[in-house]
């Protein structure tokens, strides 16, 4: 009762206040550019919207949070942001320039994004840049949306507003979600697609939508199609395993797997071969020696025969659950049993995290504290998933953990484990929610819409390096300090340099990573200057801005400031991050010349 009559005090129904502090929030982002106290009319304006929408469980309050926290890069700063959006941006110019997907203009061959954003800037003669900054991030909206949906179908709406709340702030996932890459539309699209997939385990009519959306996977992100397919089948087992009552369910998901599977397939060995051999030599690696064949058809044979087996057995499997509270002496030992497993596995992610593997990483301690935080409140939470209709989220959840764990072991060989993370946060936020609910189940609902509204802005804070809250970077001895805050924004310094270089200059440019990859874009408009983005595994990368190995031609040197304190030349995570030094400094000073200078960003000659 007293929660019916907050719904309708509040008047659930009316989004006026709610769309005038999401715009407040907003204002105050752009205007925090010239000052940055703004951001607290931002904080305020968050704070509020966070608070009043989990009063009031509403989705149209959830969709405005998840879209003002992924827009805060943004409106934060005027350019794009890190370095995979400029990449973007790039591949958008190519599409624009030429009117052609093909490899030989187009590299990229994921075209949901650059395809999209280059029609719109196109029909609506509108600069591109801003389409990508600001509607992308925005599309995250409908996958908070859809996991809200989930949760709503299996819990209740406070467990469900609760969910889309941690995961639109879960470090890992708005570390993407905000930056307006491939990752951004492409883990909207996967959640979109997982809810639909599971309305059409049980339906038909909804297996045509979810066969397309799955589809349009393989064009928009190679990695979240990949795990989508870890996704779809760890969750699908489980729910036939403790969910359904229907044989036909076990039918439907073998068509969900299959489809996820050989559609990604097609489409790389056709246009994405590296990532095709990538994907068939690791599977080839993980199937037992024992088992021969082709690895793409041993793992069709093997889903076909899972789902088959369970389409068969599904009278005995419901006969065998309907006795399963006979096994709930069990749960407790289960339960303790997966706590250990999780705090091994924190444990080794931890270590990793922190740089003590063959990862060299530098992040401030406030930055584990959003990850720290969802991993109690799921293990909290945990209890509450001990039953048959709790197993799929756990299985989610474990599927991409053990993908995780065995790569941070190096079972097998992926580039980037990290990116894993990102994937174990949806599942991991359902979990946490219930936990986050059972805590504050004593409190009242102001009580628990204030706590939620302070851990979804501090967790906001501390995913993002100190430039775009406190507006500064802060000295290794301070605890806010943090070597990304450096590069995470391109400065107007930067793009004049480069600006300078536009239509004027043919040759080979020459600098870091992260300006090089914002240079990308002078190859789509001055096809004469070539940008040499240095390789992740190169040796001799830092040596290519050395005078005395330029090729001949005509070569340029961008220096920025920045560089003098941090910089990446191709060590990417393996190695340490080493600053130019002074002597470098004075041997470009010596043998080149320098042509522009702005005060924070040089260009050299030679």
């Amino acid at each position: 009762m007293c929660r019916r009559s907050m719904r309708e005090h509040l008047d659930r129904r009316n989004h006026a206040l709610e769309i005038m502090l999401f715009l407040g929030g907003l204002l105050g982002l752009a205007l925090s550019r010239i000052d940055i106290l703004a951001v607290i009319l931002f904080a305020a304006c968050y704070s509020i919207l966070i608070y009043r929408t989990w009063l009031t469980e509403s989705p149209a309050g959830l969709a405005l949070c998840s879209i003002q926290s992924s827009l805060v890069l943004a409106f934060r700063f005027e350019y794009l942001t890190w370095g995979d959006p400029w990449f973007e941006y790039s591949m958008i110019l190519k599409i624009m320039k030429s009117g052609l997907l093909t490899p030989a203009y187009y590299p990229d061959q994921q075209p949901a994004l650059h395809a999209l954003i280059a029609a719109a800037s196109t029909y609506m003669h509108t600069e591109a840049m801003p389409l990508q900054k600001f509607l992308v991030p925005s599309f995250s909206a409908a996958g908070i949306i859809s996991l809200y949906l989930l949760a709503r179908d299996f819990f209740d709406d406070r467990i469900a507003i609760t969910s889309g709340l941690l995961l639109s702030v879960g470090t890992a996932y708005i570390h993407w979600i905000s930056q307006a890459a491939t990752e951004s539309l492409g883990i909207p699209i996967a959640l979109i697609a997982f809810y639909i997939s599971y309305r059409a385990l049980g339906s038909t009519r909804y297996l045509p939508v979810a066969l397309i959306t799955i589809s349009s996977l393989a064009l928009t992100h190679h990695l979240t199609a990949m795990i989508f397919v870890v996704w779809i089948n760890s969750f699908t087992i489980a729910y036939l395993l403790f969910v359904s009552e229907n044989h036909k369910d076990a039918l439907r998901a073998l068509i969900l797997s299959l489809f996820a599977l050989a559609v990604p397939l097609m489409w790389w060995s056709i246009r994405l071969p590296s990532i095709y051999r990538l994907v068939i030599g690791t599977a080839d690696r993980l199937i037992p020696a024992a088992i021969p064949g082709d690895p793409v058809a041993v793992i069709f044979i093997i889903i076909i025969s899972i789902y088959v087996s369970l389409s068969l057995l599904e009278d005995r499997i419901v006969y065998i659950r309907s006795h399963a509270h006979r096994l709930q002496h069990l749960a407790a030992p289960v339960y303790y049993g997966l706590i250990a497993f999780t705090a091994i596995g924190a444990a080794f992610a931890l270590n990793f995290l922190l740089g003590r593997s063959f990862f060299v990483l530098s992040y401030p301690l406030s930055f584990y504290t959003n990850g720290l935080m969802m991993i109690v409140l799921a293990l909290i939470g945990l209890r509450g998933f001990m039953n048959t209709r709790g197993m799929p989220f756990l299985a989610w959840a474990g599927g991409v953990a053990v993908l995780f764990l065995g790569s941070i072991l190096k079972l097998y060989y992926f580039e980037d484990p990290l990116r894993f993370i990102e994937f174990i946060y949806p599942s991991l936020a359902v979990i946490g929610a219930y936990g986050f609910v059972y805590l504050i189940q004593r409190s009242n609902a102001k009580a628990g819409a204030t706590a939620m509204a302070l851990m979804c802005l501090f967790s906001l804070v501390v995913a993002f390096p100190s430039t775009v809250f406190w507006g500064q970077e802060f000295p290794q001895s301070d605890p806010r300090y943090d070597a990304r805050a450096s590069i995470i924004y391109h400065p107007e310094t930067e793009i004049m340099a480069l600006d300078y270089l536009r239509g004027r200059a043919e040759g080979m440019l020459h600098t870091d990573r992260y300006v090089g990859y914002a240079s990308l874009q002078l190859e789509n408009i001055t096809s004469d200057l070539s940008i040499d983005l240095l390789e992740r595994k190169s040796t001799s990368a830092r040596e290519k801005l050395d005078p005395d190995r330029f090729s001949g031609g005509i070569d340029f040197v961008l220096v920025r400031e920045r560089m003098m304190r941090y910089a990446e030349f191709g060590e990417w995570l393996l190695k340490e991050k080493m600053p130019l030094r002074q002597d470098e400094i004075e041997k470009l000073e010596r043998k080149t010349s320098r042509i522009y200078d702005n005060g924070e960003a040089w260009i050299y000659m030679g």
